[in-house]
């Protein structure tokens, strides 16, 4: 009876072990989950960053910007780079964003930001003359689209294609 007890003893050790490493690797799981998100949330940021420094520190992709408000597919070859190079780092960082969204790594709150900035090139607004910059940013963004879409995985493509209403 002894060495049924002992072991009855021994089997209700074993089982509470297991079942407390259990809910210690879920808790490393979760807290383990919580780390990836914050860290892409961090590395989504960071990018726009770095995006935003370069738009603004780099006076000759302003002048090229500036010159080509119109029709930037009419620029010189070295404004067609700078233009299409700053919308390019535009397109990765969304692109990566919707990945990370589609991988549910980025926080909601972040991929709306990203879906908001992508939509304000696709509205009309009440003032699309040529000097307000959300409509030369517009114009320059659906001509860079219609130019570097190919480069993006179809998923991205299908998204940014149906957000601002692009029919290629």
């Amino acid at each position: 009876m002894a060495d049924g007890l002992a072991k009855r003893v021994i089997e209700t050790v074993g089982f509470v072990g297991v079942v407390g490493s259990l809910i210690f690797v879920g808790l490393e799981v979760r807290q383990n989950s919580v780390a990836i998100q914050a860290a892409t949330n961090a590395s989504v940021a960071e990018a726009f960053h770095e995006q935003n420094m370069m738009l603004a520190s780099s006076p000759e992709l302003a002048a090229a910007l500036a010159r080509n408000v119109e029709s930037p597919e009419s620029g010189s070859i070295e404004d067609v780079i700078q233009i299409l190079g700053a919308w390019r780092g535009a397109f990765h960082i969304w692109s990566n964003a919707h990945r990370q969204h589609l991988d549910g790594t980025l926080h909601p709150a972040i991929f709306a930001s990203v879906v908001q900035e992508i939509s304000t090139y696709a509205t009309k607004s009440s003032d699309d003359s040529a000097d307000n910059p959300v409509t030369w940013r517009k114009r320059q963004m659906r001509w860079a689209w219609e130019n570097e879409r190919f480069i993006y995985n179809p998923d991205f493509q299908a998204f940014v294609d149906e957000t601002i209403g692009f029919d290629n």
